[in-house]
């Protein structure tokens, strides 16, 4: 029931960066996921509009309402990284327009302030764009392991091409956190470039953020 309470908390948390039925969030249920079900919306969702399905995707045989077209790729995550027991998909209409330019790719790879670095990495993934459902699970799972191999951890914030973002944790905090850190910072990056070129922190500064004690603390409070 708690971990219930927290996914219904996270949607709260995250509906202002969805309109009309978008996004969608689950978290683990012992050897199961709860995922919120298709056609229901993130503000106002209810315990009756979560769908238990197996670690496959699949709904259980007892349930009456269809999980997210986009439940392969939460289950993927959520079966494939023990660590994570949250996961949040939203389209950020700031971040959108980032996604939905040749930006996309110095948006993921620089960063701007340190509280940008905390909460969504020293670096992002980026996701090709692919039609939802499963297609898009398979191109979500090939991106994400070539990012591990070149930086060994599962990435804080992953942007979907033309799409939107996921964001995952071990709590709903966690999602909460890189979702709206994400969207201030494409604020802040479209801002930056209407007032000339984008002074970006160097890979030194970037470092020093990434591995200071002082933002380990923060990361884990």
């Amino acid at each position: 029931m708690i971990m219930m309470d927290e996914l219904l908390e996270l949607a709260y948390a995250i509906h202002p960066f969805t309109i009309c039925g978008e996004g969608n969030v689950s978290c683990r249920d012992g050897e199961n996921l709860l995922i919120k079900a298709s056609g229901t919306d993130l503000l106002g969702l209810k315990y009756d509009d979560l769908v238990r399905c197996g670690m496959n995707g699949r709904p259980h045989e007892d349930e009456e309402k269809k999980p997210s077209m986009e439940v392969s790729f939460h289950a993927w995550i959520l079966r494939t990284f023990p660590q994570i027991n949250f996961v949040a998909h939203t389209h950020p209409t700031h971040t959108n327009k980032i996604l939905c330019s040749e930006r996309i790719f110095s948006f993921a790879k620089r960063r701007l302030f340190p509280d940008q670095i905390v909460r969504n990495g020293a670096r992002s993934c980026v996701v090709p764009y692919a039609t939802p459902g499963k297609p898009l699970r398979n191109v979500i799972k090939e991106s994400i392991i070539e990012f591990m191999s070149t930086e060994s951890y599962f990435p804080k914030l992953i942007l979907l091409q033309n799409h939107g973002i996921i964001t995952a944790g071990a709590s709903a905090k966690d999602c909460v956190s890189s979702t709206l850190m994400c969207e201030k910072s494409a604020e802040i990056y479209s801002g930056a470039r209407a007032m000339g070129s984008i002074n970006y922190l160097s890979k030194e500064q970037v470092a020093e953020v990434d591995t200071s004690p002082d933002e380990k603390y923060r990361r884990e409070i």
